[in-house]
């Protein structure tokens, strides 16, 4: 199940700054069908704030121990390395937080202004 939400004031972004919230939370939501497939739940928030933009997507899967990005783009995983670069571009950025048997939320923070 996926249970969608907007918060605050919805309003159009710069065309750069939407496409980089579809992309990020597109993979977010990939990574869930991939290495957590026994989630059964994913919640995804977008909130519209005065400044900036937040978008959310939190999973009741395993969990597990978030890698340092710079390992990942030496391995040649690029998902998360790509979520990363697409915050960084517009000043914002991801934050991954995850815990074994507890599941993972994705966050990206966006300048709403950007």
């Amino acid at each position: 199940r996926v249970h969608c939400e907007i918060v605050g004031d919805e309003r159009r972004l710069a065309p750069e700054l939407e496409l980089t919230v579809f992309r990020v939370i597109q993979e977010a939501l990939t990574n869930v069908r991939k290495h957590a497939p026994s989630a059964t739940q994913v919640n995804v928030t977008l909130y519209f704030e005065d400044d900036e933009i937040l978008a959310t997507v939190e999973d009741n899967g395993p969990g597990f121990q978030p890698p340092d990005v710079q390992a990942l783009v030496r391995e040649g995983h690029l998902g998360l390395a790509g979520m990363h670069e697409r915050a960084h571009l517009f000043d914002g950025e991801v934050e991954i937080t995850s815990t074994p048997g507890e599941g993972t939320t994705t966050a990206l923070r966006l300048p709403a202004h950007a």
